[in-house]
């Protein structure tokens, strides 16, 4: 098992807006999401999410609006900004060239990385 607070702590801002990429979504469904595609090995609970979309929404990364569920509550859905968008897509390639370094160095494979 993951150490999931340590190990998605650097990573929250990118898997969120990741999610965000693919379309507006709710806290909890948002929490729910990353413990799905972590296989329950990595977790994050409602409140640090909300602290992580603070900042995004406070950076201009992300709005916010709300709108009723098809219960009839309303909710407070998030949306990637197109500064978030871009944030994002450069996030992303950074990250994919810095995963392939460490798992050349990880692997003995120094000549590679």
């Amino acid at each position: 098992m993951v150490a999931s607070s340590e190990f998605i702590k650097g990573y929250t801002e990118i898997v969120v807006c990741a999610l965000l990429f693919r379309g507006d979504d709710y806290i909890y469904s948002l929490v729910k999401r990353i413990t799905e595609c972590g296989r329950g090995e990595i977790r994050i609970t409602n409140p640090s999410l909300l602290m992580v979309m603070k900042k995004l929404v406070g950076e201009g990364k992300v709005t916010t609006y709300t709108q009723a569920g098809k219960s009839g509550v309303a909710r407070r859905y998030y949306a990637l900004s197109s500064a978030g968008r871009a944030y994002y897509l450069q996030s992303r390639d950074d990250y994919l060239g810095s995963l392939r370094t460490l798992q050349n160095l990880v692997k003995g494979d120094i000549g590679n990385a």
